[in-house]
This record gives structure tokens, C-alpha cells and sequence, in this order.
């Protein structure tokens, strides 16, 4: 991944700039050049076909008529990302909710009930979008024996769409709080004897089935316990992710490398090498508590949310779930990629341009290849995305508020390739924003507008903005 040092120097300029609603596509000050190339020698992960996923509370999978095969809308923006990406339910909900077989269905963060029909739904919705399942069982609050009717219903009804269970939410965290999960003492060696006891007693109803594990909130020791002395009892390692609290979330964090992130994608990537066991960032987005209304919903996270997916599978992580819908506290996170109403409308909120960026650049079942940067000094990231051998994508950002970057491609191979640019009027843009030229309509449905192609070796690139590079017989 390539800096950006400046944004250190230019945090006052960038807040005045997102004030501003500075636009976007504009010329800016000429004269930054930049070229790039493969970076010798670099690890080349290959990305599963299965990268892409999206996270909810347990809430919304009880909801009747959200997550719906007859809910076109809802199933056409998913199909746009992945043809066959990972939900995960599970979230803060998930230790407060149940399973019963006839309901009531009850979509009450603090009382959440799953019925039958949440679960026949839910099939349906998984058929029409090709993706599958990680469930979280409620390990907080809920008995084994309640566990296991539950995990029975889900296996039946899910069937092949369940790729795992879950057993709680943060696990690490359960003895903090107002109302304790559970009493001190409570540190690894606690939660793994008690995680044994459920998953023998699951497994042992249900036979063959994949965990994952140990979900936390940020303990990576935990993860690294996990595959150390469980190894045989967790099919999946995962954790979660975010930048900050939303009361004091800053346009910078959105904008400038996560120090914490690098380290501790760096260990992961350690850990599940080792281990043999593949990692999954089952619950992460923005800025926790719902996001920063103002920076999480803007163009800004758009950009973020594209970059983030970008370093997440560089970096060897097997899958991404970012949180979208009505989170924990019972209204729409702002960070949401997929947006609702209560009149039931859907649609497409700023971090999901990122999201259509990333699977228009065909990540999933390629390589992903970091780029190095040479020439004068930019705020550029870039990867390269190989297939049999050969680059068929290039994605570039551009995190200058203030200056446009020619970029050469010349040595990554490409031959005139189909350019789509991720833009918008402006970096605090709500609405308006679009990528090859072209918004998401109201039946969920995109495809680009503009045919530019990359007639020579360079393209200018205009402050705060990207750019898919794609190969023609590699288009979605």
C-alpha cells in the first residue's frame, strides 16, 4: 500500500476542503506526476471468490420483508457486489436474541425473536443472491440447550447456504459493561472451556458443522489462543475493526493510514498462516456506534470503504463483512452501504460506490498486487489485480484534496483499458456520487455510462478521486 504523508501536514486544509464541498473532477494544480510499477518481490494473495460480504444485527434477519427474494431491490444490489459473497448476523443483537419456531417475530435489539418464516425467508433471499451464512448463536445470554434448537433450525431450513456458526459477540468484552456477560474471573482459558462444552454439544447434534472463531471485538491474542489451542474446533478465525468512536471521528481518519490496522493485519496474516486456518474480518466498517453522520455517509467514505477492501485483501485477509442496516441501538448506521427506510425503500448509500468499485476491478478469485509509486510527490494508493499470469486491473486513489496526478501505467501491462472513475460533486457529497459515470437506479441495477478508454500509457487523475483500470474482456 502506498502513503500518503502529506495528510499529516494538511489536516486544517482537508476539514476546510470537505466544508466547502469542494468538487470534484477539476484540474487542481498541475504538475504532479507519478509512475508505477509491480513491487518486486511482493506477496500476491489470491483473494477468495467469497471476499465480499456484508454484516447486520441479528435484527434483521427476524424482519419479515427485508431481507426477501421478493425484495428485488435488496437482491440486485447485493448481486451487484459478489455473485457469491458471506452475510454475517450476529452483532451486539445477537446476544439478545432467540429462536421460536412460530415466533412472534420480534425485531427489538434487546429482545429479538427469529421465527421459522425469519428463517424460510432468509433462504430465499440467500437462492435469489447466490451468497451464504455466518450465524451467531446467542453465547452471551442464551442456554446450550436453546443453542441447539437453534442451530438445528438453521442448519435444516439454511442447509448448503450456512457456512458457519458463530458462538457470541465479542467475546473478550463480556466481563465489562453495566450488565456483565459474565463475572471475573473471565480471560481465554474461561471462555475456551466453555466454548468446548457448546461445541461438542452442537457438533455432536449436528455433525460436520464449521465454526468460526473467537469473534472478538480487537483482541488479536485471542485470535492468536484460538488457533493455537483450538485449532481442530474453529474452521474460520475472525475478528472485528473500526476506526474510532463515532463521537470523535475526524475526516483524517478516513483519509490517512490506521497505523493499529497495519500491525494488526501483519499479525493475522501471521496467525492464520501458521495455523492453517483462514481469517475473516467478519464485522468492521468505519467509525463504531453507527458512524459519523457527515463523514461515514459521504464520498469520503466511499473512498475509505474502497481503499480499506483493497489493503484487507493484500494483506491475505480471507473475507470482509461490512456493517450495514438498523445496528445495535435501533437506527440506520451511517456507514451503510445498503440503505432502508421504513416505508421499506432501498437503495444504495455513498460506501457502496466503493464496494461496486472493488467488484468491478474483479478481485475476487484473482491476485491482488501491491504497486509502488515513483516520480513526485503524491498521495497515491494503488494495487494491481492479476489473473493467469497477467494485470487485467489497476485501481488508483488519490487522496490530494489540492492536486491532479498523471499516472503511468506503462509498466503494468495493460492495453487500453476501460476506464471507470469513482466520483462525485464534492468530499463531504451525500448524493450524486458515481462510478463510470453512472449512478445506481432505483431497482438496484448499475452499469457504466461512459466509455473512456486509456489511449496512451498515462491518465490524469483529479484530486480526491479513483479509477478502475480494467481490461475489456474482464468487464462485469
Amino acid at each position: 500500500m502506498l502513503t500518503r504523508r502529506s495528510l499529516l501536514r494538511s489536516a486544517l486544509g482537508l476539514a476546510a476542503g470537505a466544508a466547502a464541498g469542494l468538487r470534484l473532477g477539476g484540474s487542481g494544480q498541475a504538475g504532479k506526476q507519478a509512475s508505477l510499477r509491480l513491487s518486486p518481490g511482493a506477496l500476491a494473495p489470491s483473494v477468495p471468490e467469497n471476499f465480499i460480504g456484508l454484516g447486520y444485527e441479528m435484527s434483521s434477519a427476524a424482519q419479515l420483508g427485508l431481507l426477501s427474494a421478493q425484495n428485488t431491490e435488496y437482491v440486485q444490489l447485493v448481486r451487484n457486489l459478489s455473485s457469491h459473497g458471506v452475510f454475517r448476523f450476529g452483532g451486539i443483537v445477537a446476544d439478545f436474541s432467540s429462536y421460536a419456531l412460530e415466533g412472534p417475530v420480534r425485531t427489538d435489539p434487546k429482545n429479538t425473536v427469529i421465527s421459522q418464516a425469519s428463517l424460510k425467508q432468509l433462504r430465499g433471499f440467500l437462492d435469489a443472491t447466490g451468497w451464504t451464512v455466518i450465524w451467531s448463536l446467542n453465547f452471551g445470554r442464551g442456554t446450550l440447550q436453546q443453542a441447539i434448537v437453534e442451530a438445528k433450525a438453521v442448519h435444516s431450513i439454511l442447509g448448503s447456504r450456512l457456512d458457519a456458526i458463530e458462538l457470541g459477540n465479542e467475546v473478550e468484552n463480556y466481563r465489562h459493561g453495566d450488565h456483565p456477560l459474565r463475572k471475573a474471573p473471565w480471560g481465554f482459558d474461561q471462555y475456551l472451556a466453555e466454548y468446548r462444552e457448546w461445541h461438542q454439544a452442537i457438533v455432536a447434534a449436528i455433525p460436520g458443522l464449521r465454526f468460526a472463531g473467537p469473534d472478538t471485538a480487537a483482541s488479536v491474542q485471542w485470535v492468536q489462543e484460538t488457533a493455537d489451542q483450538a485449532r481442530a474446533e474453529v474452521q474460520l478465525l475472525t475478528t472485528h475493526f473500526y476506526l474510532g468512536d463515532q463521537r470523535n471521528a475526524t475526516l483524517l481518519q478516513l483519509t490517512q493510514p490506521d497505523p493499529r490496522l497495519k500491525s494488526k493485519l501483519e499479525r493475522l496474516r501471521q496467525i492464520s498462516r501458521n495455523a492453517g486456518i483462514p481469517w475473516r474480518m467478519c464485522e468492521t466498517n468505519s467509525f463504531f456506534g453507527g458512524g459519523r453522520p457527515g463523514l461515514s455517509d459521504t464520498f469520503a467514505g466511499a473512498l475509505w470503504t474502497l481503499d480499506f477492501l483493497l489493503l484487507l485483501a493484500a494483506s491475505g485477509c480471507a473475507g470482509v463483512n461490512l456493517e450495514t442496516g438498523v445496528n445495535q441501538l435501533g437506527f440506520l448506521s451511517s456507514y451503510s452501504p445498503i440503505r432502508t427506510d421504513a416505508d421499506g425503500q432501498v437503495w444504495a448509500g455513498a460506501p457502496y460506490y466503493g464496494m461496486l468499485a472493488f467488484a468491478a476491478a474483479g478481485v475476487e478469485g484473482a491476485e491482488l498486487l501491491p504497486v509502488e509509486k515513483t516520480g513526485s510527490d503524491s498521495e497515491l494508493t494503488a494495487y494491481a489485480v492479476r489473473r493467469q499470469g497477467f494485470v487485467r486491473a489497476v485501481v488508483v486513489l488519490n487522496w490530494s484534496q489540492s492536486n491532479q496526478v498523471s499516472v503511468s501505467i506503462a509498466g503494468l501491462g495493460l492495453r487500453s483499458p476501460q476506464v471507470l472513475r469513482l466520483t462525485a460533486p464534492g468530499f463531504s457529497s451525500k448524493e450524486g456520487v458515481h462510478f463510470g459515470g453512472e449512478g445506481v437506479d432505483a431497482q438496484g441495477r448499475w452499469s457504466p455510462k461512459e466509455d473512456e478508454r486509456l489511449q496512451s500509457d498515462s491518465i490524469a487523475l483529479p484530486p480526491a478521486s479513483a479509477v478502475v483500470l480494467r481490461e475489456s474482456n474482464d468487464q462485469a
